[in-house]
């Protein structure tokens, strides 16, 4: 079928699913597919925002500026302040008047999530400072990084419509929540009572064709 050569549509099934690379069936997982992926989406927006909320109200406090990466006692890698300067670009370029919170809003959840890495020296002058924005977190730097920028990657698999249907979508899901909970215990409640999605689709998710092993059409 013409439009499932024009949607790609084929991509989006699992090995085995289809019975022919026209299958009328690619068009259903392609469907499925995006419907988790908003729903994935929507969930690490709001722990993209949690995130950024936390983090950099501790480093304004800490540093005493809202633009707190320009504090001169701050150093921070070539790469995040180019990221930083990328971001201030954008909002010259869009018209968009220049502050602090506009900025830090420009900036994705990957630039979040190296401020937790190994950079220069971010254990004293990072770690230590935003460690308060995680009341529900209780371990080192290192493992909540690990767990973030796994769901960094989910998010990048979501944003460049990559099929996401192999995963442990459940345990995904159950991470995001886990995650939002160390900033917030009360939105990761909301979370997981508002969130009815992302279990629906896993209650739905497509078998292989119906033709496959002489089965109806």
């Amino acid at each position: 079928m013409h439009l499932i050569k024009t949607l790609d549509a084929e991509r989006y099934a699992p090995a085995g699913a289809l019975c022919s690379s026209e299958c009328r069936h690619a068009l259903v997982w392609f469907d499925w597919e995006t419907q988790m992926s908003k729903a994935l989406y929507e969930i690490l927006r709001h722990l993209e925002n949690a995130l950024r909320r936390a983090m950099a109200g501790r480093l304004t406090a800490h540093y005493g500026r809202e633009d707190w990466w320009r504090a001169p006692r701050l150093r921070l890698t070539y790469g995040t302040r180019q990221k930083i300067e990328q971001a201030e670009d954008r909002m010259l370029d869009a018209g968009v008047p220049w502050t602090a919170a506009g900025v830090q809003r420009e900036l994705t959840l990957g630039f979040w999530v190296a401020l937790l890495g190994r950079g220069r020296d971010y254990e004293t002058q990072l770690w230590r400072p935003m460690a308060s924005g995680f009341p529900g977190y209780r371990g080192r730097r290192q493992p909540l990084h690990e767990r973030l920028n796994y769901l960094r990657e989910l998010r990048n698999k979501v944003a460049h419509q990559e099929p996401v249907s192999g995963r442990h979508l459940a345990a995904d899901r159950a991470s995001v929540i886990t995650a939002l909970g160390y900033v917030s215990e009360s939105a990761a409640r909301w979370v997981a009572l508002t969130d009815a999605a992302i279990p629906e689709l896993l209650t739905g998710m497509p078998g292989r064709c119906p033709r496959i092993g002489g089965g109806p059409a």
